[in-house]
C-alpha cells in the first residue's frame, strides 16, 4: 500500500537521522581501535617506560612515582575507549530504532518545534536529532496531549503548546506504523507492543510508559513512594524506569551501585537484568533478602529461604505460622531492643577463646571486662573497648606460645621460602646488632612468630567479628523471655530454633531478629552510601524484615512496588500500608495506585479479578483474546493427559508455556509423567535461568514474572481449598497474557464459585 506525503517525509528524516549515526559510529570505531592500540601499546612498553631504582630512598620515591605515573597514563586510555566502546553500542540501538515519538511544541510567541523522542540522546553538531526519554521536556509526551502543556524543566516551570503528537513504531531503520494521537499514549502502540509474545527477558517498553507511571518514574521528592499494583499494571518496569530516570536526572552525583533492589529471588533478576543495559545504564545492585541475609548471618549458619518456607506451608506442615507471625510482627522487632536495655547491668553471654583445644581467655573473664565499664558506656562502645583489650592479651598470649614444643615441631614441616626469609631477617637484626652470634636465634624467633601469627590470626579475626559474643545462646535466651516483652506471645518461643540451631540453620522466622539482635549488641554499622533502595513484591515482607531494613538504611530513599492481591498467605490484620507509615513516617511518603492491568487480555484480566474479593477495582484494557479454560478430568492420570493437551496446543503459538503448580512437591511429582509427553524444563531452584518453550515451575518462583500461555496443573478443591490461598491462585492466572487453561483433578476449587461462567469455557 502506497504510503502517504506525510510518512514519506518522517521515513526520510529517519533515512538522514540513521546515516549521521551510521558515520558517527564509524568515526568512534576508528578512535575506539587507535586508542586500544595505545592502551595496548603502554602495557608492552610498561617496564621500559619506568625509571626503576631502589638503592636510596629518593630513588625509591622517584621509581613509585614513575610507576603511578605510567599507571594513570594506562587507566586514562583505558577508560578512553570504555566510555566510546559505551557510545557505539548507544548508536547501534538507535540505528535500529531511532525514535518511537515526536511532539510538536511552542511557547508563546514562537514558531512550533519538533521534539523527536527515543530511548537516548542524539545531537549533531548544536542540534537535538533525538532527545532522551527521560529528559525534561519529554514528560509532556506521556502526560499531555494536544493542546496547552508544561514541564518542569532544570530552570522552573515551563508553558506551551503541543500541535502534534504522533508514536512510531520503527524496526531496522523503516517505519512500520505511525499515527497521530489525541490521548497520552495511543492505544494502537499498546495493542502492539502487548499484543506480541513474550520472552525470556522484561521488555524495555519506555514508548508505552502511561501518564500514571510517569509519574511514579520521575518523583524527586517522596522519601518513600508506595506502589499498590494490580498483576500486570507495569510495576516492576516502572522501578526500573525510575531506577533509569534518576541515574540520568542526577547523573553527576548519583552511580548505580548507591542504588540496591531487593527483587523475590533470582529467577526474577536474570528475567529483568536487559532492561537497564538497554536504556544505556549499568544495573543497579539487585539481591534477594536471603541473599543479603546470609551475607550477614555467615558461613556456619545457614538461612532459610522463604521459599522453603512457603513450600512447608503450601504443602500443610505450618504448625509453626502463628509463632511465625509473632515474629515477624513490629511488636518482636520493638521486643528485642528492649530485651537489650536489660543487658546493661548483665545477662550478656559470652564464650571461652580457646586454641588447640584449650581456654586462653575464659568467658567468665571476658564478662568481667566487660561490666567493668560503667553502664553510661553503651553495649557496642565496650563491645569496641573489649576487642581492644582482648587482642592486647592475645599478643602476650602469643609471646608465650612460641616457646612452646609445638612451635618447632612445625618448623620443621616449612618450606625453603620460609626459611630463606628467615635468614635474610636474622642477617639484617645481626648487622644491626653486630652479633654474628646471635643470627639462629633470630632466625628462630622470626620463624616462631610467623607460626604462631599465622595459627592466631582466625582468632583475631573472630575477636574483631565478635565471636566471643555467644549469639546464638543470647537469642535463645531471649526467646525465653519473649513474654516478658512482647505482647500476645504467651509461650516460650525458642524450641524450634533451639532444634535448628543444633542442626545449623536459622529458621526464617528468626534471621531478622536475630541479625538485629547482634546489630544493636554490637553497634554493627548501618549503610550511609547507599541512596536509593527499591523493594519488589512488597506483600512477602513482614513488618519486621521492613523494619530492619530502615535501620540499616537510614539515610535512604525507598520506593515499594506490590500487591497485596498476591500475597502468597493472604493478608490479615492492620494493612500493610498502615505499618509501613508506621515504620518509615508519613513525611514525605506518597501512595500510588496502578489499577489498570496490561499483561493479560480482557478475557483473562475479567476472569482473574473475579477470584479477588474486592477484584472490581482492577480494570483492563482493551486487548482481545480466548476466554479462559476450565476443565475437570477424573483422575490423575486424566488431568495429566490434558495438561500435555494444552501444552502442546500453546507451544504451536507461544513463545513460553508455562505449567504451574503449587508447589514444587506438586511439581516434581507430575514431571516424571510430563517429561515422557513433552519437551519441558522443570524450574525447581531460585538460581536458574528461564528458558524459552514449556516449563514446570511452582507458584512462588512464578511471581513477578509474565508467560504467553499459563496452565494451572491441578485448580481442584483438593489443592486450592483454603480461603487463604485465594490470592495465590489469583497470582498463578495472571501471569497468563493470551492464553490460560486451568486443569482439575476432581472437583474444581470453591475460590472459583463466585467467577461468572460467561467469563470461561468448560470443557
Amino acid at each position: 500500500m502506497p504510503h502517504d506525503e506525510e510518512w514519506l517525509k518522517e521515513q526520510k528524516r529517519v533515512d538522514d537521522t540513521i546515516e549521521k549515526m551510521k558515520h558517527e559510529k564509524d568515526t568512534l570505531l576508528s578512535k575506539v581501535r587507535a586508542v586500544r592500540g595505545e592502551a595496548q601499546e603502554i602495557r608492552n612498553t610498561f617496564w621500559e617506560d619506568v625509571t626503576v631504582n631502589l638503592d636510596e630512598p629518593d630513588d625509591v620515591v622517584e621509581t613509585s612515582a614513575s610507576v603511578r605515573q605510567q599507571a594513570e597514563l594506562l587507566a586514562e586510555r583505558e577508560r578512553s575507549y570504555g566510555h566510546m566502546e559505551k557510545d557505539v553500542k548507544k548508536l547501534d540501538r538507535l540505528i535500529y530504532s531511532p525514535y518511537f515519538a515526536r511532539v510538536d511544541f511552542h511557547e508563546e510567541g514562537e514558531p512550533s518545534e519538533p521534539i523527536y523522542i527515543g530511548i537516548a540522546s542524539y545531537r549533531d553538531e548544536d542540534e537535538y536529532l533525538v532527545y532522551d526519554w527521560r529528559a525534561p521536556i519529554s514528560s509532556i509526551y506521556y502526560d499531555g496531549v494536544p493542546g496547552p502543556v508544561s514541564y518542569q524543566a532544570p530552570d522552573g516551570r515551563r508553558e506551551g503548546i503541543m500541535d502534534l503528537k504522533r508514536q512510531f513504531l520503527i524496526r531496522r531503520g523503516h517505519i512500520e506504523a505511525m499515527f497521530d494521537t489525541g490521548v497520552s499514549i495511543g492505544d494502537e502502540m499498546l495493542q502492539e507492543m502487548l499484543g506480541a509474545n513474550a520472552n525470556t527477558h522484561m521488555k524495555n517498553i519506555v514508548a508505552t510508559i502511561q501518564k500514571e507511571q510517569n509519574r511514579i518514574i520521575r518523583d524527586v521528592s517522596s522519601n518513600l513512594l508506595f506502589v499498590q499494583g494490580a498483576a500486570g499494571s507495569g510495576k516492576t518496569s516502572v522501578a526500573l524506569q525510575r531506577i533509569a530516570y534518576l541515574l540520568y536526572r542526577y547523573r553527576d552525583s548519583l552511580h548505580s551501585e548507591q542504588m540496591v533492589l531487593f527483587s523475590p529471588n533470582q529467577l526474577f533478576n536474570h528475567y529483568v537484568s536487559k532492561v537497564l543495559p538497554e536504556l544505556g545504564e549499568n544495573n543497579m545492585q539487585q539481591t534477594t533478602f536471603l541473599e543479603f541475609a546470609q551475607a550477614r548471618a555467615g558461613k556456619k549458619l545457614k538461612v532459610e529461604s522463604l521459599l522453603e518456607q512457603m513450600e512447608e506451608a503450601l504443602e500443610g506442615k505450618a504448625e509453626n505460622r502463628k509463632e511465625a507471625q509473632i515474629k515477624g510482627s513490629l511488636a518482636f522487632f520493638h521486643a528485642v531492643r528492649d530485651y537489650v536495655e536489660k543487658l546493661l547491668n548483665g545477662g550478656i553471654l559470652f564464650r571461652d577463646i580457646r586454641f588447640k583445644g584449650e581456654t586462653i581467655v575464659a568467658k567468665e573473664k571476658i564478662a568481667e571486662m566487660f561490666y567493668a565499664y560503667d553502664k553510661s558506656y553503651s553495649l557496642s562502645n565496650r563491645f569496641q573497648l573489649v576487642s581492644k583489650k582482648l587482642l592486647k592479651e592475645l599478643e602476650q598470649i602469643a609471646k608465650e606460645e612460641r616457646k612452646k614444643p609445638w612451635v618447632e615441631e612445625e618448623m620443621e614441616l616449612l618450606g625453603t621460602e620460609a626459611f630463606l626469609a628467615a635468614h635474610q631477617y636474622a642477617e639484617r637484626k645481626s648487622r644491626k646488632s653486630n652479633d654474628a652470634f646471635s643470627e639462629s636465634n633470630y632466625e628462630k624467633e622470626f620463624l616462631a612468630r610467623k607460626i604462631v601469627n599465622r595459627r592466631f590470626s582466625s582468632i583475631r579475626k573472630q575477636i574483631k567479628t565478635f565471636h566471643y559474643l555467644h549469639i546464638r545462646a543470647q537469642y535463645l535466651d531471649f526467646l525465653r523471655r519473649a513474654p516478658e516483652f512482647v505482647p500476645g506471645a504467651e509461650e516460650r518461643l525458642d524450641a524450634k530454633t533451639r532444634a535448628a540451631f543444633r542442626e545449623g540453620w536459622l529458621p526464617y522466622e528468626d534471621t531478622v531478629p536475630f541479625l538485629y539482635l547482634f546489630d544493636l549488641l554490637t553497634g554493627k554499622a548501618t549503610s550511609s552510601s547507599i541512596k536509593y533502595v527499591f523493594i519488589d513484591e512488597i506483600q512477602d515482607y513482614s513488618p519486621v524484615q521492613l523494619a530492619y531494613l530502615r535501620y540499616l538504611f537510614p539515610y535512604s530513599k525507598f520506593t515499594m512496588l506490590g500487591d497485596l492481591n498476591q500475597s502468597i498467605f493472604g493478608t490479615s490484620g492492620r494493612s500493610q500500608m498502615e505499618l509501613i507509615k508506621e515504620i518509615f513516617g508519613e513525611e514525605k511518603a506518597q501512595v500510588v495506585y496502578l489499577t489498570k492491568s496490561y499483561r493479560s487480555t480482557a478475557q483473562i484480566t475479567r476472569f482473574t479479578k473475579e477470584i479477588l474479593a474486592g477484584g472490581e477495582k482492577i480494570e483492563w484494557f482493551e486487548r482481545e483474546g480466548d476466554l479462559p479454560v476450565v476443565t475437570v478430568a477424573r483422575g490423575k492420570e486424566e488431568a495429566l493427559a490434558k495438561v500435555v493437551q494444552f501444552a502442546k496446543k500453546y507451544a504451536k503459538e507461544s513463545n513460553t508455556v508455562a505449567i504451574i503448580g503449587k508447589s514444587r512437591k506438586q511439581c516434581a511429582e507430575a514431571y516424571e509423567t510430563l517429561r515422557e509427553e513433552l519437551d519441558l524444563t522443570f524450574i525447581e531452584k531460585e538460581y536458574s535461568d528461564l528458558p524459552e518453550g514449556i516449563i514446570l515451575i511452582p507458584s512462588y518462583l512464578a511471581k513477578g514474572l509474565e508467560f504467553d500461555s499459563v496452565i494451572v496443573l491441578d485448580a481442584s478443591a483438593s489443592v486450592y481449598k483454603d480461603e487463604a490461598e485465594r490470592t495465590l491462585l489469583y497470582t498463578v492466572g495472571t501471569r497468563a497474557m493470551h492464553h490460560l487453561a486451568l486443569v482439575s483433578n476432581g472437583p474444581v476449587t470453591p475460590l472459583l464459585d463466585k467467577v461468572p461462567e460467561t467469563l470461561y469455557v468448560k470443557k
